[in-house]
């Protein structure tokens, strides 16, 4: 586990997230462009990467939510998948838009899962409609392996 998570730790192209996340999304958006995201995203020099915390909460139905630090903005929408998870997670979030208020506002959907790699990772992925705009990747004790996902539009506080 990563004690003290920093942006690079956390990156979107870093190995195994990077593999985490085109896999968790390979019925729903091209491998090639899932990939082109993710290094898009941790290359943008012209926009840092954003602290947040996240949970997610899952027993075949379940809540995603997601607080970037010093933003007006707040992700909370119900999920589907399985199996169980209960987990809250400190990282940060990364977009390949050069503004954050583009990718607040056009976001439509969200896909979340845990990584069982270090001691435990939440990923999320939001898109719009079928695009990857946004990721969070953040430390969680004792992540077990589930997938959920759901409509939902960030909202401000």
């Amino acid at each position: 586990m990563v004690d003290r998570p920093t942006p690079e730790d956390l990156r979107p192209d870093r190995h195994e997230l990077m593999h985490a996340a085109v896999h968790a999304l390979k019925a729903r958006v091209d491998e090639n462009e899932m990939q082109k995201f993710l290094v898009g995203a941790a290359s943008n020099k012209g926009l840092d990467p954003l602290k947040a915390t996240a949970s997610m909460n899952l027993a075949v139905w379940g809540k995603l939510k997601c607080e970037p630090e010093g933003q007006p903005w707040i992700y909370d929408i119900e999920i589907w998948g399985a199996p169980a998870f209960f987990g809250s997670a400190v990282g940060f979030m990364y977009t390949a838009y050069t503004s954050w208020d583009s990718f607040f506002t056009k976001v439509t959907g969200a896909h979340a899962h845990g990584i069982e790699v270090g001691g435990g990772f939440l990923q999320i992925n939001w898109l719009a409609g079928v695009l990857p705009v946004g990721q969070f990747n953040g430390v969680v004790g004792g992540a077990g392996i589930a997938e959920a996902g759901g409509d939902g539009v960030w909202k401000r506080k």
